[in-house]
């Protein structure tokens, strides 16, 4: 199982709530996606370790001095041994935007016990990240009562493994999934691993599985319509059939994000 795979607060946040404000262990590849272009996907970033530029998980850039992505990715790290890579597909060394971390908030509710519960987690930026056209953007949160469906169609991308146990890319990739059956993620992780999926966490895949994401992945962006509806989280193993990827629900954690992100 892959397990955790303006200076203002002025996040994109559809209006819904009455206000806007601008089980062998596996953390996520995408599996059988396709490369992204450059500028394509502009909210998206790496995280890397610094001088050796490692990248070991994703996230997405939601303002100018936030970035969001899994608690799993960065708990016990301390600011100084991460670096925010923007602004790329590709992360070969020297590519990109680089910025030093100058805080990190993990959610205090994180239990990776708990079915990797609460796996949220915000970094603030030690200079601020513009947009820069084609290059950087910010993602848009979902409103507090973003509805989905199964089999609404959805994107999840990241620099991970594209097969387990594989190679990771230096090219960004993306592939199309679905969102899952609530209930059935709900049983098939109690079931088998007696781990209990809760409405907190969304699951998304395809019928037949192949296609998804895997070890590297994680804190990566799974997007509905264009807006930030997931963080990759956990899975047993990479796309398998029948084991959907559980990914963190972001309309679930706006006011912590609002509270977090001063």
């Amino acid at each position: 199982m892959w397990l955790p795979s303006a200076i203002l607060f002025s996040l994109s946040i559809a209006t819904c709530r009455g206000y806007t404000l601008r089980f062998s262990s596996s953390f996520e590849r995408i599996i059988n996606g396709e490369t992204v272009e450059p500028g394509e996907i502009p909210y998206q970033v790496s995280l890397q370790l610094p001088i050796i530029r490692f990248h070991f998980c994703g996230g997405s850039v939601i303002s100018e001095t936030f970035v969001i992505t899994a608690a799993h990715c960065v708990l016990g790290r301390l600011p100084d041994g991460v670096i925010v890579v923007a602004g790329t597909n590709d992360i070969t060394e020297g590519q990109g935007i680089i910025r030093n971390v100058q805080r990190i908030n993990t959610h205090e509710g994180y239990d990776p016990r708990d079915a990797y519960r609460n796996d949220i987690a915000l970094l603030k930026l030690a200079e601020p990240l513009l947009k820069v056209p084609n290059l950087v953007g910010y993602i848009q949160l979902p409103s507090s009562c973003q509805t989905l469906t199964t089999g609404d169609v959805a994107v999840v991308s990241g620099w991970g493994r594209i097969q387990e146990g594989g190679q990771s890319p230096k090219l960004l990739q993306r592939v199309a999934i679905e969102i899952s059956d609530q209930e059935y993620c709900k049983v098939i992780y109690q079931k088998t691993f007696n781990m209990e999926v809760d409405d907190t966490q969304v699951c998304a895949d395809v019928p037949d599985g192949g296609k998804g994401s895997c070890h590297g992945d994680s804190g990566g962006p799974l997007t509905v319509n264009g807006e930030l509806t997931g963080l990759v989280s956990w899975a047993n193993g990479c796309a398998r059939e029948g084991y959907p990827t559980v990914y963190t629900r972001v309309s679930e954690f706006l006011d912590w994000i609002e509270k977090t992100a001063v």
